[in-house]
Formats: C-alpha cells, sequence, structure tokens
C-alpha cells in the first residue's frame, strides 16, 4: 500500500518535490525497500551529468554514477552502468558543441505518424508534398 500511487513521485525531479505529504510518501515508499531506494538516489545522481560547466567534470561524475550503479549490484542498474558506459562519448560529446537531438526527433515521430494515420501512401509525390506541408518552417528545394 505504500508503494501505491508513488510511481510520479519517483520519476519526478527530487528537487521540485515541495509538498510535505508527497516528501513523506517518497521517504516512506524509499525506506520499505533498498533496490528502489538504491536506484531513485542513483537516478538523482545521473541527473548532475548535465549540471556540470565542463566535460572533464562531468566524464568524473560519469565515472563515479557508474562505479555506484556497479557496486549496488542491482541487475537493472548494472545494467543501465553498462548502457552508459557504452555511450560515454556521445553522452559526453554535448560539452563539444551544446545540441540537442530532441527536434530530429520529434520531426521524425511527427512523420511516422502520418504514415501510420495515412495507411500507406500510393504516390511518393503526394508522400513527399505532405512531408513539407507537415512542418511550420518552410523548406525549398534545390533546382537544377
Amino acid at each position: 500500500k505504500v508503494l501505491k500511487g508513488t510511481r510520479y513521485l519517483l520519476l519526478s525531479n527530487g528537487a521540485d518535490i515541495f509538498d510535505k505529504e508527497y516528501k513523506t510518501r517518497l521517504d516512506n515508499a524509499l525506506d520499505m525497500n533498498k533496490p528502489l531506494s538504491q536506484a531513485y538516489y542513483l537516478k538523482e545522481q545521473l541527473r548532475e551529468i548535465w549540471m556540470q560547466v565542463n566535460k572533464d567534470d562531468a566524464e568524473r561524475v560519469m565515472s563515479d554514477w557508474v562505479k555506484q550503479a556497479r557496486e549496488s549490484k542491482v541487475p537493472q542498474l548494472v545494467k543501465m552502468a553498462a548502457t552508459v558506459t557504452a555511450h560515454r562519448t556521445g553522452i559526453l560529446a554535448w560539452y563539444d558543441c551544446h545540441i540537442s537531438t530532441g527536434k530530429v526527433e520529434g520531426i521524425n515521430n511527427k512523420i511516422k505518424v502520418m504514415k501510420r494515420t495515412a495507411y500507406g501512401f500510393r504516390d511518393e509525390r503526394y508522400f513527399e508534398l505532405r512531408l513539407y506541408a507537415l512542418h511550420d518552417c518552410r523548406i525549398t528545394r534545390n533546382v537544377g
């Protein structure tokens, strides 16, 4: 019963929980389940990577996080540590150019939704025109 309804609290930013009742519910849930508590606090620590000023500090924080996740012996956290290690260069590349792929992923999602709702297009030219009309920005084709 203590864990019921705490999913939102567990997934939200811990610093954004100001209500005493919610904090108490979260603390009770974390006190009851050690692996859950480890996962929650490691989730909060993982966010610290993006709070760092430079790449070296972020790499240090990431290495510490991976070490703690492996030492936790929680299978899901050990697997996450392996994933973070495998994608280390891509994660830290953000500090080189500060570019996010969020907009590109959003556009790709819009295209997938359009294809799904249309049940396939028989005419490729019509599909191309729909793609151009899908986005707010102006797209010009190279002529020649």
